[in-house]
């Protein structure tokens, strides 16, 4: 069935406009009208062909608020269901080094509450990645938060290879005793797994190879540039030693935490560097986190970075990120950017912008309508839209 939001306020094209009317059907969005033309805004999707008219389903959003749902860029959701215990945690294989095989998919429990938690807050999708214990943690996915299975959620199941920089590889190996116990150990593990891959590649097109090797195959897609080096790195230092590593082996990286990033902003600018900062926040816990400040985002957009916001969930709970959001405005964002880094710009960090992030014609349906405004706290979720389904 057609549904169609009437009225309210929408985030339309990077500002919030008076709506006359919205249309989703099949899942996409496939209309937008604003009050003030009342002019289409893209060219409308075909009308599906119909044996019989059908009746709409018309939602009145007057004096509601009406935004893409939300894109939380850098999570670990459910890898550790909330509420059970260590038991089933299942972000590090710490004992390692590098293990580019293993895949956050594989350990996804879609009974996890966070999943409603997020959609209450907003967040209709997700990339979920492993943890940072190990130089090189394996792969990372994308879901949106609704689906019995992981299949029935997944965007990408592979979509990025998670890598730590800074102190997570050095205190976990240093408290084994053994190699990397610095960040000169972590640097030269990551460079020998990028050249072992290098090598299987060549390998693998030539007529001797034969024998498969699982680490190596996992690899394949980060040297061949089908997906994304995800670079955990807070401290400025890190930042330049994952970019630096970056550059010699042509990965197609972007910044998690990027906590001081603000530091070396001129720089992370020049390098039209992509970044999803946080997570701001939290207390000062440890030393990487001693510069942490909500100024940070707006001083990367300043300098032409592309930077989203994460939770990174459960460090903070994933339904805080549109109170991440507020407080970058509170520290001088404005509001516009703020809600582009919670929608568009994570899309466009994940190369999900074609589809996601924006309330567009041809875009997924995922629409969220909000009681009042999305950045005030006591704002709520009055209806929630995943691919054209109401899930709230």
């Amino acid at each position: 069935m057609k549904t169609i939001l009437e009225k309210g306020i929408v985030f339309y094209q990077g500002k919030f406009q008076e709506l006359d009317k919205l249309v989703i059907e099949k899942g996409k969005i496939t209309e937008v009208v604003l009050a003030s033309s009342k002019a289409k805004k893209g060219k409308p999707l075909p009308a599906p062909k119909k044996k019989a008219e059908t009746s709409a389903n018309v939602i009145n959003c007057s004096d509601r608020y009406i935004l893409p749902g939300f894109i939380d860029a850098h999570t670990h959701l459910s890898l550790e269901e909330e509420g059970v215990g260590w038991y089933d945690a299942d972000y590090n294989e710490s004992f390692g080094l590098a293990t580019p095989q293993v895949r956050a998919f594989d350990a996804l429990k879609m009974r996890d509450r966070a999943f409603n938690d997020a959609l209450h807050g907003g967040v209709t999708t997700a990339m979920i990645t492993p943890g940072s214990a190990n130089p090189i943690g394996g792969q990372c996915c994308i879901v949106k938060m609704v689906g019995n299975v992981a299949e029935a959620a997944v965007v990408k199941e592979s979509s990025g290879m998670k890598f730590a920089f800074g102190e997570n590889p050095k205190r976990v190996y240093g408290e084994q005793k053994k190699f990397p116990s610095t960040r000169m150990g972590t640097a030269a593990v990551i460079r020998e797994w990028l050249m072992k891959a290098q090598d299987y590649l060549k390998r693998k097109k030539t007529k001797e190879f034969k024998e498969r090797e699982i680490k190596l195959e996992a690899m394949l897609p980060l040297i061949e540039g089908k997906i994304q080096a995800r670079a955990h790195a807070h401290m400025a230092d890190d930042i330049i030693t994952a970019y630096r590593i970056a550059q010699e082996f042509n990965l197609d990286m972007v910044f998690d935490h990027c906590t001081e990033g603000h530091l070396i902003a001129k720089e992370l600018g020049k390098w039209k560097a992509r970044a999803v900062v946080g997570p701001t926040f939290s207390s000062r816990s440890k030393p990487e986190l001693r510069n942490k400040t909500f100024e940070t985002v707006e001083i990367l957009m300043d300098e032409g970075c592309v930077v989203a916001l994460t939770t990174d969930h459960p460090v903070i709970p994933i339904e805080g990120l549109s109170v991440a959001a507020a407080m970058c405005v509170r520290h001088g964002l404005d509001e516009e950017r703020a809600i582009k880094a919670i929608t568009e710009n994570p899309a466009i960090i994940l190369g999900l912008d074609k589809r996601l992030g924006k309330l567009e014609v041809g875009y997924d349906a995922d629409v969220v309508i909000w009681d009042g405004h999305p950045l005030d706290v006591r704002s709520k979720t009055e209806a929630v839209f995943v691919d054209g389904n109401k899930v709230i």
